[in-house]
């Protein structure tokens, strides 16, 4: 994760209040006159529902606020960084307007400087989460709650500061690649120094900036000082950076590893070694927080998969929050990271089809600025292995075939090290004149297929005999014979499957069945595919409509191999035995 040098951590106690007819503005919600007697305390990072319970499905306006100290003030710029607020956020500082982001998932900051004092100061957000067409997400296939769901900080730099560092293998040695702004009205003479912790290598640069203008610093380190960022070894380096310049100094550090990804005759390799992925999707879900981050949580169920010998996650279907990936970094997880383009121009609930065809072309620019955000967050995570652009768009709809073979090559354009991927749905890619047309751009074909499921659901089957298995078998002969031919060489991964353990609309059946089923399935795609992902890890929540009722039948999506409050199901110890096999 990179580190700056922190002044504050803005988390904790707030006040909020609900604004139902959007007319806090109005009334001065951002004034420090403003009466707070009848608002209430919310913890941040926290969502709607956590900071009051009869928010859930609530789509709308909420404000919060909260006083900072200042012991004195910074020598040049003051950042306010949010890592993730659903979905609009207009930010005020001691009564004045700092300014706005439109966004889901991924960081923001404001450079905050000239509204701030030493002393006491006003922090007022005011937080919208209704979608409109063009947004991301255009749809939820999860509980898609409102809220400062991930921290806020203050942190600051001098005129003249880092923006990003990436490490960078290549050919040639790991490029240590800095991205230095000079805000100031004056050339400046730049040194860069980077000292690797872990084997003290230090590296050095010195470059000439015009003003108000941006540049990149580059220095090369020996690739054989590093070892190999493996899953069973997952060595991390740290990487301090510092820049310096007329007498001012910035400072930057990094997590990093170094490994490599290939794909060839349909198989992916870490390292140079064949690995079949193997593991489960996960919502950024917990039953304390909701969708506010819950580093326990989450750091409790990348180790369980571990140990059940799951060595990939999907984090489905948005970015999670970046200490997520920190964990499966330390632990030697492989991570599908995604942005929030769910189910673009597919007809569920609440969904406009003239409005959001209207507005694909705001999708489109909305989805690049998702994946530049995500890359750049995330860029220094060797568990990151796929980007992927979309989630089960419909890809009758010409427009959307265009819109992802267009993200996947921008993808491209800012990341070559990783693949680049698309999530498509059954309906569109099993039929084999579609499926020659989907995949031309993507390095790996990702795929949702849940075959045995809608099988036992068409035939009424409760016990599942040889002949499910053969039927599994036999579809992904099929369908396979379609990829290798359109496709040559291009691996394939299953990034869902599965079944519910509950009553839904997609069936009513219990724990053995959703065990027979995970292994029919799994037994059918081993030795044919390149990998796969159950859907789900845990049970988790659903969303809510803003009349009350519930998108897929039930609060709770069943399909998780652990219950919401994390108790296994029936399944949990023949997947952990069946891994364990192979």
């Amino acid at each position: 994760m990179n580190r700056r040098n922190h002044l504050l951590d803005v988390n904790g106690t707030w006040k909020f209040i609900l604004d139902r007819d959007n007319s806090g503005g109005e009334k001065g919600y951002m004034l420090s006159s403003c009466d707070t007697a009848c608002w209430r305390s919310a913890e941040i990072p926290c969502t709607y529902e956590g900071a009051a319970q009869e928010c859930t499905g609530y789509r709308g306006t909420v404000w919060f606020r909260k006083s900072f100290m200042l012991e004195e003030m910074p020598e040049a710029l003051l950042w306010l960084e949010f890592a993730a607020v659903n979905y609009r956020a207009d930010v005020w500082i001691n009564e004045q307007s700092v300014g706005f982001h439109i966004g889901d998932y991924l960081p923001f900051r404001f450079e905050i400087s000239k509204y701030v004092r030493p002393g006491e100061n006003l922090l007022c957000v005011r937080v919208n989460n209704r979608m409109i067409p063009g947004m991301l997400p255009p749809s939820h296939f999860w509980r898609g709650h409102g809220g400062i769901i991930r921290s806020v900080s203050l942190y600051s730099t001098p005129a003249c500061y880092i923006c990003n560092v990436k490490a960078v293998k290549s050919d040639t040695g790991l490029r240590m690649v800095t991205e230095i702004v000079n805000g100031t009205d004056a050339v400046q003479t730049i040194s860069v120094k980077h000292t690797c912790t872990e084997n003290g290598l230090t590296g050095e640069n010195t470059i000439v900036l015009q003003p108000m203008s941006e540049t990149v610093s580059e220095v090369l380190f020996p690739l054989d000082a590093f070892a190999l960022w493996e899953l069973d070894n997952p060595v991390l380096y740290t990487c301090q950076t510092v820049m310096t310049t007329s007498g001012t100094e910035d400072n930057y550090m990094i997590s990093f590893g170094i490994r490599d990804i290939d794909s060839r005759d349909g198989k992916i390799y870490l390292n140079g070694k064949e690995i079949h992925l193997r593991g489960f999707n996960r919502h950024e879900d917990s039953p304390r927080t909701m969708l506010a981050t819950d580093l326990e949580n989450a750091r409790r169920d990348f180790e369980i998969m571990k140990k059940m010998k799951a060595n990939f996650v999907r984090l489905c279907h948005y970015p999670h929050s970046e200490e997520e990936l920190d964990i499966c970094d330390r632990l030697g997880l492989l991570v599908l990271d995604e942005i929030p383009l769910c189910a673009p121009m597919v007809g569920i609930k609440e969904y406009d089809e003239k409005e959001t065809k209207r507005a694909l072309p705001q999708m489109y620019t909305n989805a690049k600025k998702a994946i530049h955000a995500m890359i750049e967050r995330d860029y220094n995570h060797p568990c990151v292995m796929f980007w992927s652009v979309s989630n089960e768009s419909n890809e009758d709809v010409q427009q959307m075939q265009q819109m992802n073979n267009a993200l996947i090559q921008y993808v491209k354009e800012l990341d070559d090290s990783r693949f680049a991927v698309h999530v498509s749905q059954g309906c569109w890619w099993a039929d084999p004149e579609r499926a020659g047309i989907l995949f031309s751009h993507d390095d790996v074909i990702c795929v949702n297929a849940y075959v045995t499921m809608e099988h036992t659901n068409q035939t009424g089957t409760l016990n599942l005999t040889a002949e499910d298995d053969q039927y599994a078998s036999d579809f992904w002969a099929a369908k396979l014979a379609v990829f290798h031919e359109k496709y040559p060489g291009k691996p394939v991964v299953v990034t869902e499957f599965g079944y519910p353990s509950e009553k839904i609309a997609d069936g009513f059946w219990d724990e053995d069945k959703q065990s027979d089923v995970l292994l029919c399935d799994m037994r059918a795609m081993e030795d044919k595919i390149a990998g796969y992902a159950i859907w789900h890890f845990t049970d988790h929540e659903w969303e809510v409509s803003e009349d009350g009722s519930v998108f897929f039948g039930s609060n709770i999506s069943p399909y998780g191999v652990f219950t919401r409050d994390r108790q296994p199901k029936k399944c949990v110890q023949a997947i952990a035995e069946y891994w364990a096999e192979l």
